[in-house]
């Protein structure tokens, strides 16, 4: 933030920034697609097909501009904040009131697609959501906000005609696969993320113990992560395929060179890297007089361990595991050319078919499930870590995407 020719006020460039943006994109985008059918691009159309719900979203969009730019700093995060959520709710409704428009006269195959333009204005109000809420310290006001933008996006979804968008009749059409399809994606995940926890965090507390096991561990976690993950499902299809020739029970578990087995292999090894890089640094990273405290308390290694080096570490542990788990969720599209299943599959098959709103429907919630990744552990961390303990090791938090070098933190033992 700067400050402006007005000594009280401060324009938030981040929140100015992303109205601006959405503004951009709302009145110099296409809004809309009119296809004649499900695979053909179609025909553009600006926000104005929407009505005045189109032109009170342009208006919404210059407002939050002029706060972001003039607006008293002491109570502009939670307007934008609120603004914001009405935001997202009328350009859902604009959608459905363009869709419906577009749709009224005809009976085929028709279809209207998201447009540029609306994606553009998403992208902004999310910007403008996320230098609100951060600006914004009042709890109360950031639920309110919350409620507000899931009442009316709900509300403008129903109301509003959002049926009649080609993305909605996609997944009318493919429920029952996309919901088959998340539920394996997050067992992929799951699989790949659990078996890399149970690996990578003893990894990274007997790295933080000898130094060519750190050199070692970290070194090779870091070669892994720059395999291209077709290239790794690739590589353990050779050795997977002959372990379940030589040894056919495996196959009733799953074991092979297709499925699940691979994919749950690669997801683990790519995850490696940062469990096993966090756990590193934060038990290497513990205050050694907090260390020498508890061995004058008389506790042992393990003791050392489990109360006082684990709960100090633990804030960069859960890191890592937020880390890994939004990397594995988008790699685990690719296991999809395995025969593994999971949100890839929807990705593909509407890029083969040149289905633009099919491969949104398989795109859409990879994106909802790496947010809602992210959010959850750090609510995690929250929960499990009391503040005092949890700003001990954040200085290091940004070591985690530099680490890997061989340098160890202070306290590190050699």
């Amino acid at each position: 933030m700067v400050r402006t020719a007005v000594g009280e006020h401060r324009v938030d460039r981040v929140a100015a920034a992303g109205a601006i943006i959405a503004l951009a994109a709302v009145l110099t985008l296409p809004f809309v697609r009119f296809r004649p059918n499900r695979v053909v691009t179609g025909e553009p159309f600006a926000v104005t097909s929407a009505g005045a719900i189109g032109w009170a979203l342009a208006i919404l969009c210059v407002l939050m501009v002029t706060l972001a730019m003039t607006m008293s700093a002491t109570h502009r995060s939670p307007v934008l904040l609120f603004c914001a959520a009405v935001a997202f709710a009328v350009e859902v409704w604009s959608l459905g009131a363009a869709a419906g428009s577009l749709l009224a006269t005809t009976t085929g195959p028709e279809r209207v697609s998201v447009g540029a333009g609306a994606w553009g204005a998403f992208a902004g109000f999310a910007i403008v959501t996320f230098a609100a809420w951060r600006g914004t310290a009042s709890r109360i006001a950031r639920r309110s906000a919350t409620l507000l933008g899931g009442i009316g996006v709900t509300a403008a979804a129903v109301l509003g005609g959002a049926s009649h968008l080609s993305l909605v009749r996609e997944y009318v059409v493919q429920s029952e696969v996309l919901w088959s399809a998340i539920g394996r994606h997050l067992f992929l995940v799951g699989g790949g993320l659990g078996f890399g926890a149970l690996i990578g965090v003893p990894l990274g507390v007997a790295a933080s113990r000898q130094r060519w096991i750190r050199d070692a561990a970290i070194g090779t976690a870091g070669i892994i992560q720059t395999i291209p993950s077709l290239a790794m499902l690739g590589l353990l299809f050779t050795p997977l395929a002959a372990l379940a020739s030589a040894y056919p029970v495996l196959r009733q578990y799953g074991v092979g060179g297709l499925g699940a087995a691979p994919a749950i292999v690669a997801l683990t090894l790519y995850a490696l890297l940062p469990i096993v890089r966090s756990t590193y640094l934060g038990i290497s990273g513990v205050d050694p007089d907090m260390v020498d405290a508890g061995r004058g308390m008389g506790m042992n290694g393990p003791q050392l361990l489990l109360r006082v080096q684990v709960p100090l570490a633990l804030p960069l542990i859960i890191e890592g595991l937020r880390v890994a788990a939004v990397l594995t969720i988008g790699i685990a599209a690719v296991t999809a050319f395995i025969s593994a299943g999971g949100l890839g599959v929807l990705v593909f098959k509407g890029l083969g078919q040149l289905a633009d709103d099919l491969t949104l429907l398989g795109a859409l919630p990879m994106v909802v499930l790496a947010v809602l990744a992210d959010v959850g552990f750090r609510w995690l961390s929250r929960a499990l870590v009391s503040p005092g303990i949890r700003g001990l090791p954040e200085s290091s938090a940004a070591d985690i995407s530099t680490a890997g070098d061989g340098s160890a933190p202070r306290g590190a033992a050699a």
